[in-house]
């Protein structure tokens, strides 16, 4: 068995027919894995620091249904 001391490339990947395969099998598309790529690079942003953080900064979850809680004992 040889090792290889290389990683392959992201072009690399999406020509081999297994890695293809393996993706039709999942339901990914190529444009699936490079949109999650370009998502997972981009720098992420930062709220201004300066700024204190107030409860309109804050998001708000949707109240949970009526009874909701009360079955869940």
């Amino acid at each position: 068995m040889k090792y290889v001391d290389q990683e392959l490339t992201i072009e690399d990947m999406l020509a081999d027919p297994i890695v293809h395969h393996l993706m039709r099998y999942d339901g990914i598309t190529e444009a699936d894995v490079r949109k999650a790529i370009s998502q997972a690079t981009r720098k992420p942003r930062f709220r201004d620091a300066t700024r204190p953080r107030t409860a309109t900064t804050i998001r708000q979850w949707p109240a949970a249904p009526a009874g909701h809680l009360a079955s869940a004992g």
